[in-house]
């Protein structure tokens, strides 16, 4: 069962998500696709190893798809909408959750596991995603489908293991540092004033 320090961290890596889409999202920069999906990729990684429970990957991504639609506008987001924007976040929650399903009983080595998912979670996403757009939406061609899913997806599980190795290991070797002398109260009341002011941003700022 998820406690209150636990929502607060799904609140958080949610929130953080959501802006990633968001801001970054709205940038007009070369292999958008795989930046954003390395932070959300990343971001869930991290989130995965604060709370070590199935179905976490699903609850953040929930809460950075709803931040995703607040900022669009419940009113505005048509089915077309939705499915060229908050689906591709969804379908990167649900990819990471599946393939930490599949890997993590399986494999004990902390870093080939997150390769294998990050690796997994990139090439399933993406190749919905684009089968979706091109033979569903019929918003792309089938050339646009190959570069995608054969250079896109694959760029992203590389960047985003990497990165979320790197993490895993500044984690690892920074372990010794003593959090409990730092007061809870202080440190949820920081984190929460944070979810709330990047909501507000996000509410008040159509991007």
């Amino acid at each position: 069962m998820l406690n209150k320090k636990n929502i607060l961290w799904i609140l958080l890596f949610g929130t953080l998500i959501g802006l990633n889409e968001t801001l970054i999202g709205s940038f007009n920069i070369p292999y958008r696709p795989v930046i954003l999906s390395t932070i959300t990729i990343t971001l869930l990684s991290i989130a995965a190893r604060q709370i070590p429970k199935i179905g976490t990957s699903t609850l953040v991504i929930l809460i950075a798809v709803i931040f995703k639609l607040n900022n669009m506008g419940f009113a505005t987001c048509t089915v077309n909408v939705f499915f060229c924007g908050p689906s591709a976040i969804l379908l990167l929650g649900i990819g990471y959750e599946a393939s930490s399903f599949l890997f993590n009983r399986k494999i004990t080595n902390n870093y080939l596991k997150l390769v294998l998912i990050c690796g997994l979670t990139s090439i399933a996403a993406f190749s919905i995603f684009g089968i979706m757009n091109t033979y569903i939406l019929n918003g792309w061609n089938e050339s646009m489908l190959s570069v995608y899913v054969f250079s896109r997806a694959p760029m992203t599980a590389l960047a985003s293991s990497a990165l979320s190795i790197f993490v895993l290991f500044l984690f690892k070797t920074n372990r010794s540092y003593n959090f409990a002398r730092l007061n809870p109260y202080v440190i949820n009341s920081a984190v929460m004033c944070m979810i709330i002011a990047i909501w507000l941003f996000g509410t008040f700022t159509q991007l």
